[in-house]
């Protein structure tokens, strides 16, 4: 995102929400490592504390708790016992397994089949290294669970393999915040959205600053109509993980659930420029720009999905969406065969934009099917259904559809943040 940049720091804190930018360079030979930092108020653009370090691969874990003890004590700040003892005793001491694990992360929120799989293989050697360890099994259950967000396999596999991680994660540390985590992400996939919201708030009472425990309880707020209670965590979310494209574009969709379609559009597109081979994020950038009724630009968009991508459930209804928002019928049809169907009914998401499509292309009895599904799989944002979303505006007179938006306001209303 910021490689390469010829930003300034006032520009780039901008643009990251943050005051401070911690910059730096690592140059690496076989065996040894010299790394440069420097802690930089942007406001003022006064460099606060610089510091070079040498040593071995191995001693890298040292060398972040010196460089973080000296930011702390540049920002006069003041560590909690639990962020103490989390420099000191790193949750995976391995920096060869390490280095897997952030690898690993990466390309699981790609969701592309050769990136999942390639960071299946990279936790599994890091279990190799080190043997079973809570932060790589959880991670390992997470990554397995992107099969389904990216609606390559929404069998029962990923699930199974999910469990398995997250059972090994409670042996080793009962009531432990990644076990708590793991377990909140699998209860989402399954849509049982307020059993994952109670387990998320529980890990993230232990590990206040997780990224993914932040992400997907922001997700299961937004979907189930609660904007409010979502904003402050997407603000810290933004504070502590703003590099990741998923988390660019979470605030936008608060955004988006509140009516505001066209705050939307920068940060879906800045997710996508972010990684441009991701088909999630190019569906949900032509999502956006129908929603905003720029549907010449939104097939702009969907020509330049990558060829080996066009046959994944994401391109398929990327391609739906933008016939179906032009009224073309039949053409919109034609790119929903039987298996994309049965792999978009598991998920909240991808039932969702079906019935949205139906909806903007007059099909009253397919937009009402899908969107049935959708409120089975979590989404019970009353007011987005209710006022915001364009798509339904046709709808709203139809009894059939009065009746599930009365389903829908009851859950909503019972539902405890």
């Amino acid at each position: 995102m910021l490689r390469g940049t010829t930003k300034g720091s006032r520009a780039i804190a901008r643009q990251l929400g943050v005051r401070y930018l911690l910059e730096g360079s690592v140059r690496r030979t076989t065996t040894r490592l010299r790394i440069s930092a420097q802690l930089i108020d942007a406001a003022s653009d006064v460099n606060l504390w610089s510091e070079t370090y040498d040593g071995t691969l191995e001693d890298v874990f040292t060398i972040q708790e010196r460089c973080t003890r000296s930011v702390v004590t540049a920002l006069e700040l003041r560590l909690t016992a639990g962020d103490a003892q989390g420099l000191a005793e790193p949750a995976i001491a391995s920096f060869p397994a390490y280095d897997c694990y952030l690898r690993a992360r990466y390309e699981g929120w790609r969701w592309r089949r050769e990136s999942i799989d390639h960071a299946v293989r990279l936790l599994q050697h890091a279990s190799k290294i080190i043997g079973e360890n809570l932060r790589l099994l959880t991670a390992l259950g997470l990554v397995h669970l992107q099969y389904r967000e990216a609606g390559l396999d929404l069998t029962e596999c990923p699930l199974v393999e999910a469990e398995r991680c997250a059972a090994k994660v409670f042996a080793l540390v009962p009531g432990s915040a990644a076990g708590f985590q793991l377990r909140g992400w699998i209860q989402y996939s399954r849509g049982r959205i307020q059993s994952a919201v109670r387990d998320l708030k529980q890990s993230l009472a232990l590990e206040p600053h997780s990224a993914d425990t932040l992400l997907l309880l922001c997700n299961c707020y937004l979907i189930s109509g609660r904007v409010k209670e979502a904003r402050p965590l997407l603000a810290r979310l933004l504070k502590v993980d703003p590099l990741t494209p998923i988390t660019r574009c979470m605030p936008a969709f608060a955004d988006l659930m509140e009516g505001k379609f066209s705050a939307a559009i920068r940060p879906y597109q800045q997710m996508l420029e972010m990684d441009p081979a991701n088909p999630v994020a190019r569906l949900f950038y032509i999502w956006v720009l129908i929603l905003n009724r720029r549907g010449d630009e939104a097939k702009a968009v969907f020509v330049k999905f990558p060829p080996e991508t066009l046959n994944t459930v994401p391109a398929r209804i990327a391609s739906f969406l933008t016939r179906a928002a032009a009224g073309d019928r039949l053409e919109a049809q034609s790119t929903l065969t039987p298996q994309i169907e049965s792999v978009a009914e598991a998920t909240d998401m991808f039932p969702r934009f079906l019935a949205q499509g139906f909806a903007w292309a007059g099909m009253r009895a397919p937009a009402l099917k899908w969107l049935r599904r959708a409120i089975d799989r979590g989404f019970i944002n009353y007011p987005f259904l209710a006022r915001h979303d364009p798509s339904f505006k046709g709808l709203r007179g139809d009894p059939k559809f009065k009746e599930l938006l009365t389903v829908v306001r009851n859950r909503w209303e019972r539902f405890a943040a």
